[in-house]
C-alpha cells in the first residue's frame, strides 16, 4: 500500500479528455463531434464543480481555438497531445519531433495563453528516447507515454540519455483504462464489442475502488467524440466522476502531479527513489 499524500487526499483519480478532432472525423465522418461533445462535456463539469485535464491536438487548437479558449475560461488544465496525431512520435527522428512539440505548443498558446507543460503522447502513449529529448529542449516537463518508472507511485524524473537534462514520466504502479468502441478495428483484440454502459461503468468503478484500497491512482481517458456515439457512456462518465469524488479522490491534473513530483524531490535533486535504485520500463497497457 501506498503512502503517498495525494494533495491531502488517500488516493487520486485523473480523468483526462483528448479533444483531437481528426479521430472524429475518421471514425464517424463529422469533425465537428468534437466541439460539440467539449461544449457539452464543460457544462456536465461545470454542474459537477469538478476541475479535469484536456489533452488538446495542436492542430485542434488551430481549428478551434476558443473551445479550447473556453476550456481554459471554465478553470480545466490544458496539456498537448502532439500535433497531428499522425504518426505516432516512436521511431521517427528527433529534428521531425522536435519539431512537431514546438507547433503544438505555440498552436495551444495562441489559442488559449498557455504553454503547456506536459503531453500526452498519441498512439497509445507510444513514445522513445528521442521523444523525451525532444521534449526537454522545448520546454516540456511531463511525458506521458508507455516509458514509466516501474516502482514508483507517482510521476518519477528521468534522465535523459545523452544530455544533461531529465523529463518527468509516469509511476508504473497506477491502473489505466479509456473508453472504447467497435468503429476502430486495431481495438478488436482489447474491446471486441460495441461499448457497453453496464460493462464500463463495472470496470472503471472497480478501478477506483483499486485506487482507494491501496492508496494510488487511477486513470481514465474519455474521447469526446466517442461520448456522441456511444450509447449511455455520457452517464458512466457521469457515474463514475460522482462515485470517485464521493469516495474521497483527489482529482489529478497533470501539474498537480508535477508538483507532487517536486516535492518528493530528495537531497540529491531526485524522486524518493533516487537515481541508483529507480528502474523504467515500456507499459504494455494501454491508456
Amino acid at each position: 500500500m501506498s503512502d503517498v499524500n495525494w494533495h491531502g487526499h488517500d488516493f487520486a483519480f485523473r480523468l483526462r479528455i483528448d479533444v483531437e478532432h481528426v479521430e472524429s472525423e475518421r471514425y464517424t465522418g463529422d469533425y465537428r463531434l468534437t466541439r460539440v461533445s467539449v461544449v457539452n462535456l464543460l457544462d456536465l463539469l461545470a454542474e459537477m464543480n469538478v476541475r479535469v485535464s484536456f489533452c488538446v491536438l495542436g492542430i485542434t487548437a488551430e481549428l478551434f481555438p476558443n473551445l479550447i479558449h473556453d476550456i481554459v475560461d471554465a478553470g480545466h488544465e490544458v496539456y498537448g497531445h502532439g500535433m497531428y496525431h499522425e504518426p505516432a512520435f516512436a521511431g521517427r527522428p528527433y529534428r521531425e519531433q522536435r519539431h512537431e512539440m514546438l507547433r503544438m505548443r505555440q498552436s495551444i498558446a495562441d489559442a488559449c495563453g498557455v504553454e503547456v507543460e506536459g503531453i500526452g503522447c498519441p498512439h497509445h502513449g507510444m513514445a522513445d528516447e528521442d521523444t523525451l529529448r525532444a521534449a526537454a529542449d522545448v520546454g516540456v516537463t511531463y511525458v506521458e507515454s508507455r516509458i514509466r518508472g516501474t516502482d514508483s507511485p507517482i510521476p518519477i524524473w528521468r534522465d535523459v540519455e545523452g544530455t544533461d537534462k531529465e523529463v518527468l514520466v509516469p509511476g508504473g504502479l497506477g491502473q489505466g483504462a479509456s473508453d472504447y468502441t467497435d468503429r476502430r478495428p486495431f481495438w478488436a483484440d482489447l474491446h471486441e464489442e460495441a461499448f457497453s454502459p453496464t460493462g464500463a461503468r463495472r470496470k472503471w468503478m472497480a478501478m477506483i475502488d483499486w485506487a482507494r484500497e491501496n492508496r494510488l491512482m487511477a486513470g481514465l481517458v474519455v474521447h469526446p467524440w466517442m461520448l456522441m456515439i456511444n450509447p449511455g457512456e455520457v452517464q458512466v462518465v457521469k457515474d463514475v466522476i460522482r462515485y470517485a469524488v464521493d469516495e474521497g479522490c483527489w482529482m489529478a491534473t497533470v501539474g498537480g502531479l508535477i508538483e507532487l513530483a517536486g516535492s518528493s524531490r530528495g537531497a540529491g535533486g531526485r524522486g524518493d527513489l533516487g537515481s541508483s535504485s529507480a528502474s523504467f520500463d515500456i507499459a504494455r497497457f494501454r491508456v
